[in-house]
C-alpha cells in the first residue's frame, strides 16, 4: 500500500485506510485496548486487561517487507485494523507463497463496506510480494466476518472444534482460504 485511501462508508462517512507503520504503536495499543472491551473482540484471541505488545517487535512487524498492517482512521482515532503476513518466508519449502491474513474492527463500524475494503487491500499486497494462497480462521458463530470471506472469494475448507470456550459454550474455528493464482 502506498498511499492512504480516503474510504467512504455505506453510511456516508468517510474514513482513512493507510498502512501502519512504527511512529503508530501507541495509535494501534489504544485501538487494541478499546477493541479489546468491544463486543466484537470475543470473535477473536483479543481479550480485555491483556498486555501491550512489545513495542520493538511490533515496530519490526510494522516495517517489515514480509507483512503489511493496515489501519482504519476516523479522524485522530483508530477504529479498526488488518493485516497480511507471509508464512515462513525465508523456508526453502514454503518461500511466502502462502500468507495469513487477520481483520478487527469496532463494533460500530462494521457492516459499512471496510471490511471488504481492507480485503481487497491485503489480497492487491499479496499478489504484489508473490503470495500465492491466502488463509484465515475464523469463529463459527462470527458470521459478518464468513460472509465477507466468502463474498471475496474464500472458501471453508475445514473446521477445528472446540477451540475457545467462551460464555459457557465452546467455539470452533473455520479454515478458510482463497487462491490467487
Amino acid at each position: 500500500m502506498k498511499r492512504a485511501i480516503n474510504f467512504k462508508m455505506k453510511n456516508g462517512k468517510s474514513v482513512i485506510i493507510r498502512r501502519i507503520r512504527g511512529n503508530d504503536y501507541d495509535d494501534v495499543m489504544k485501538f487494541m485496548d478499546k477493541f479489546s472491551r468491544d463486543v466484537g473482540a470475543i470473535q477473536t484471541n483479543q481479550y480485555a486487561g491483556q498486555p501491550k505488545k512489545d513495542k520493538e517487535k511490533s515496530i519490526q512487524l510494522y516495517e517489515s517487507n514480509n507483512n503489511l498492517f493496515i489501519g482504519v482512521w476516523d479522524g485522530k482515532n483508530m477504529v479498526g485494523m488488518a493485516s497480511v503476513d507471509k508464512i515462513r518466508p525465508d523456508h526453502p519449502y514454503c518461500m511466502g507463497k502462502v500468507a495469513g491474513i487477520g481483520m478487527m474492527m469496532l463494533n460500530k463500524y462494521t457492516h459499512n463496506g471496510i471490511g471488504k475494503k481492507q480485503i481487497q487491500i491485503l489480497e492487491k499486497w499479496a499478489r504484489e510480494n508473490g503470495v500465492r494462497k491466502l488463509w484465515a480462521t475464523v469463529r463459527h458463530q462470527n458470521m459478518a466476518s464468513i460472509m465477507n470471506l466468502l463474498t471475496n472469494g474464500f472458501i471453508i475448507t475445514g473446521i477445528k472444534h472446540d477451540t475457545a470456550y467462551i460464555n459457557g459454550q465452546w467455539l470452533h474455528e473455520y479454515f478458510t482460504e482463497k487462491n490467487l493464482d
